[in-house]
């Protein structure tokens, strides 16, 4: 194989890692990602040359204490000409009103206020980024650009990030967007929208995880984690990429059996 044939296979290979679907995890600027959803959604069904986007926002249930009102009655409230005027209420009335039953409401928010996940091509995230660059950004990893599959270890690169402090990375590493395993993706769409007390704890980087562990019984059974210690009790964590970890609540030791990297299959 000649250069050249080199050359236009590494554009080949290029050309449709930008145009195949992955998972990618976005920052939303302002915790808007609800409101972000709607901008992707939009510019998806605007744009018909990139088909199968989807987003995903894990949410969380919280219960929410609100007091009945009632709506102000005539006699509150006086005209005059165009101008509205509240009547001021006696002490008795104040004392009712602080008195009114109050109501438990279960509310969806989303579990990490500024985290979204959009399933797209690299393409479509890039055009994104172009078009709202101050909204959001993307999480990211080094990519060897020498390399047609852009795959080398970044454990050691990290290691040279946090050895030295001005480590300036080669013109050939470049950031590229970090796609999440569809694998893990779907386990972790699954887990956090069924019934599971799913908890976030913070990015991985800033968290020391113990052993790989894997489930062994109950609904979870096969899948694949981390042990951290919390509290004095053992939790089971899950990591999203280099993005996020979640713990799951309701796993005990005794469904858990250590592993190794290399076994995970």
């Amino acid at each position: 194989m000649t250069i050249l044939d080199k050359a236009s296979d590494a554009k080949l290979q290029d050309a449709s890692a930008e145009t195949r679907l992955n998972w990618y995890a976005l920052r939303v600027f302002g915790n808007r990602t609800l409101w972000f959803r709607k901008v992707i959604e939009q510019k998806a069904g605007e744009d018909q040359m990139f088909p199968g986007v989807e987003t995903y926002i894990p949410m969380s249930i919280i219960e929410k204490v609100v007091r009945q009102t009632k709506p102000h009655n005539k006699s509150d409230v006086s005209y005059s000409g165009n101008r509205m005027t509240m009547v001021m209420k006696s002490k008795r009335a104040v004392i009712n009103e602080s008195s009114k039953p109050e109501k438990s409401v279960a509310v969806q928010k989303p579990m990490v206020a500024s985290l979204m996940f959009v399933r797209c091509t690299e393409k479509f995230l890039k055009e994104l980024k172009l078009d709202y660059l101050s909204d959001f950004t993307y999480y990211s990893r080094y990519a060897d650009l020498r390399d047609s599959e852009a795959q080398f270890k970044e454990q050691d690169l990290q290691k040279k990030l946090t050895n030295r402090r001005r480590y300036t990375a080669p013109v050939s590493l470049q950031k590229v967007p970090a796609v999440i395993p569809d694998e893990q993706m779907e386990a972790f769409i699954w887990m956090t929208s069924n019934d599971f007390d799913v908890k976030y704890l913070g990015e991985p980087k800033d968290l020391k995880l113990g052993d790989r562990v894997r489930i062994t019984s109950g609904p979870l059974k096969g899948q694949t984690g981390n042990v951290k210690r919390i509290k004095k009790d053992r939790k089971f964590v899950i990591t999203i990429g280099n993005v996020a970890a979640f713990t799951i609540e309701g796993i005990t030791h005794d469904m858990m059996e250590k592993i190794d990297d290399v076994n995970i299959t």
